[in-house]
């Protein structure tokens, strides 16, 4: 990229350009919408070479893979243009930070992230930002203001999660929260979402909550320990911030021989798996978080190339239950 296009990104940055913008999703396109209904034209893949980098946070997880490859996949197919240099922070926040640093340093065009924690990566992107290098952050967003956020609103999936479990508890009992890693955005907007709008409920409390890193072992350890602490008819629900964490949770109300007591168990974003214990029965239900694919390429694209593109960008998640499970089998996260 040179000198002048960067200039021009710098100058930009933070400017919410208005326009009338339609994205299709690459999953669960029949479901999704943005906030504003609009769409990005975007230039034809031309002569001039890109390089992005890309910022993972981790790859163990489906979610945090498909945020990131479904956008390059994309790319590959419609951006052949676009060169890729990927990264992984393998759940460390300063090696993410490290990472970013290096991408820096190789002179990247644009930067696809998705940060591990809000606080532990605004150094690093600001830095990227300080530098001429347009920012792209993805489901988790960080403390400074980037050139471009997408992702579903955390806080109102929360709102969702609670009004759920009102409406199948009638509005009363006991819940454990399993809550994500600590720090990351996604964590905190779910967790304050869901508390938040339980203040509508008298009646329904939260007896037990931890941190369990959206780790499928962390929360299964979690509610071991609770089920020692509770016995049977004391919990209600157990609210968990990602789908992992309720299969783990699933499998050891069944070891335990607690799954036979109606505990309501939910998740969020919208796995295969989850799917499937939905339809049998083993979990509440799971919130649809879109994987913003292709949107984050596209407006990527659109950055580079000097088209119009959403500043913030906010696709609708959807809530899976017994009552449309079936719709959705074999179409979430592997």
């Amino acid at each position: 990229m040179n000198k002048n296009l960067k200039k021009i990104f710098g100058a930009a940055m933070g400017m919410t350009m208005a326009f009338s913008m339609t994205f299709t999703f690459a999953s669960f396109a029949e479901e999704a919408s943005t906030e504003a209904e609009a769409s990005v034209v975007l230039p034809e893949s031309g002569d001039e070479a890109f390089t992005i980098g890309v910022s993972q946070r981790a790859t163990d997880a489906a979610y945090s893979i498909a945020v990131l490859q479904q956008n390059i996949d994309y790319a590959k197919e419609n951006f052949p243009n676009l060169e890729f240099i990927e990264t992984d922070g393998q759940g460390d926040a300063a090696r993410q930070s490290q990472n970013v640093e290096d991408l820096i340093a190789d002179g990247v065009d644009l930067i696809l992230i998705s940060p591990l924690t809000s606080d532990g990566l605004t150094d690093a992107v600001q830095a990227a930002l300080d530098a001429g290098i347009p920012v792209v952050s993805l489901d988790r967003n960080v403390e400074c203001e980037v050139t471009a956020f997408i992702g579903a609103d955390n806080k109102s999936m929360g709102v969702m999660a609670a009004d759920k479990l009102a409406e199948m508890m009638g509005g009363k009992g006991n819940i454990i929260q399993c809550c994500g890693t600590s720090g990351a955005s996604a964590t905190i907007d779910r967790q304050s979402g869901f508390e938040e709008e339980l203040e509508k409920y008298p009646d329904m409390k939260i007896v037990d909550s931890q941190d369990c890193d959206y780790s499928t072992a962390d929360a299964a350890a979690y509610i071991e320990d609770m089920l020692q602490k509770y016995g049977e008819g004391e919990i209600q629900a157990i609210y968990c911030h990602n789908d992992p964490m309720a299969e783990g949770v699933c499998e050891t109300l069944k070891a335990a021989g607690r799954d036979q007591e109606g505990i309501l168990v939910c998740g969020m974003d919208g796995e295969d798996a989850a799917f499937k214990l939905v339809d049998d029965g083993e979990m509440a239900f799971s919130i649809i978080y879109p994987t913003n694919a292709p949107e984050g390429i596209e407006t990527a694209y659109a950055i580079l190339t000097g088209a119009d593109y959403e500043s913030e960008l906010h696709p609708v998640p959807t809530i899976v239950d017994a009552s449309n499970v079936a719709e959705y089998l074999g179409t979430g996260l592997q």
